[in-house]
């Protein structure tokens, strides 16, 4: 009469742990190629943002050394307009 308690309550617990396992996983794991499908969406839209910025840091640098440019012209031009006007006078 004892071992049909304890076995009774071994398949009890047996099939309460299945049906909360069940109840904690079981559910999302019907969600995970849905997940995955929108992790792929995800990962390829980070890697066309890390483009656009890797695209836009090296437009940066080419404006920072156009500036760079125009800013010793605009220096050698007002050095030349300042000895132009010594030169007159």
């Amino acid at each position: 009469m004892k071992n049909s308690y304890v076995g009774a309550i071994a398949v009890l617990a047996l099939v309460v742990g299945a049906l909360v396992g069940y109840g904690m996983w079981g559910q999302q794991a019907t969600k995970l190629p849905e997940l995955e499908s929108q992790l792929g969406l995800v990962r390829a839209q980070m890697s066309a943002s890390k483009r656009k910025v890797e695209d836009l840091e090296a437009n940066l640098g080419k404006v920072a050394n156009e500036k760079i440019n125009l800013e010793k012209e605009v220096a050698a031009l007002k050095e030349s307009l300042a000895k132009a006007t010594k030169k007159r006078r």
